[in-house]
Parts: structure tokens; C-alpha cells; sequence
């Protein structure tokens, strides 16, 4: 661990291994959450909400923008076919990347029933 890391938690000490070191990866976001690894690509994606964008970390190749605009994403996962999945504050839906790391011009836009306020979520 860097000298620069804190831990507040001494819960969190259980979770680190004595062959393992926290690594900072990046430092510039404004608020970093969400983020989401994919082992078959060897990359992490996390989302930069109030920068509007998401970032992916590569190792060799550092960070770099993956998508922006994102809709203000933040909460992401992969479904059963492998596809990242994204909660979008902007548009107010759950919407899957169709190939699981496409970029945001080819991203689906969810039909929403005429008049409701409720969130979509697209499948």
C-alpha cells in the first residue's frame, strides 16, 4: 500500500492479502464509483459521474476515456451473456451495451410507454 492510502475501516484490513498491495490507478475523477472488471478483456471500468464519462484501465496501456457522454452512469455490472450493465442517472434507465464494451453512438435507446414517468429498463 502507498504511503498515501488510508484505511478507515480496520474491517477492510481482512480483505487484503499478504501477497496483494492496493495500487492507486488513477487520480483524475471527480467522484469515482461503479466499478466493474472485466476478466476476458483485462479492464476495469468505473465511472467519473460528475465529468459525465467512464474510464477503462488497462494494464500497459493506463486510462483512458471509454465512453462520454454516459448519461451520468454509475452503478455497473455484466449480465449472463457478458455485457456491461449501467445505471444511467441521465437518462434514467438500466441499459446494457450491446457487445459489452461498444461505445456510447451505438448504445440502444429504450422505447418508453407514451406518458410514463417511470424508469426504463431495456433488455
Amino acid at each position: 500500500m502507498d504511503d498515501e492510502t488510508e484505511i478507515f475501516d480496520s474491517r477492510f484490513s481482512d480483505c487484503l492479502l499478504g501477497n496483494c498491495q492496493v495500487e492507486r490507478l488513477y487520480q483524475g475523477t471527480l467522484w469515482a464509483e461503479g466499478p466493474v472488471y472485466f476478466c476476458d478483456g483485462d479492464f476495469l471500468l468505473w465511472s467519473d459521474i460528475p465529468n459525465d464519462r467512464m474510464m477503462k484501465w488497462t494494464p500497459g496501456a493506463g486510462v483512458t476515456v471509454f465512453r462520454q457522454p454516459s448519461n451520468y452512469s454509475n452503478g455497473h455490472t455484466r449480465d449472463r451473456q457478458g455485457r456491461l450493465v449501467s445505471c444511467e442517472h441521465g437518462t434514467r434507465r438500466v441499459s446494457p451495451a450491446p457487445s459489452g464494451t461498444a461505445p456510447s453512438r451505438s448504445w440502444p435507446t429504450p422505447t418508453k410507454a407514451s406518458g410514463s414517468t417511470r424508469p426504463t429498463t431495456w433488455w
